[in-house]
């Protein structure tokens, strides 16, 4: 799923993508099981990956 193209339709996040949100709101939506809470779910494993991707990278220097 690209989360680009989300964009978050309630709240104090209306009408931002969800790659903008703030991990705490994101992880608010996780916990709480927000009806919408998969596109936060796929946000948060995509961050977990850049981090990742970029850690192995910086190993290989």
């Amino acid at each position: 799923m690209n989360n680009d193209k989300e964009i978050c339709d309630f709240g104090l996040h209306h009408g931002e993508p969800y790659t903008a949100l703030p991990a705490t709101f994101l992880n608010w939506m996780v916990e709480t099981n927000h009806n919408k809470s998969h596109f936060a779910k796929n946000e948060l494993e995509r961050r977990i990956i850049a981090v990742e991707n970029t850690f192995g990278e910086s190993k290989n220097l």
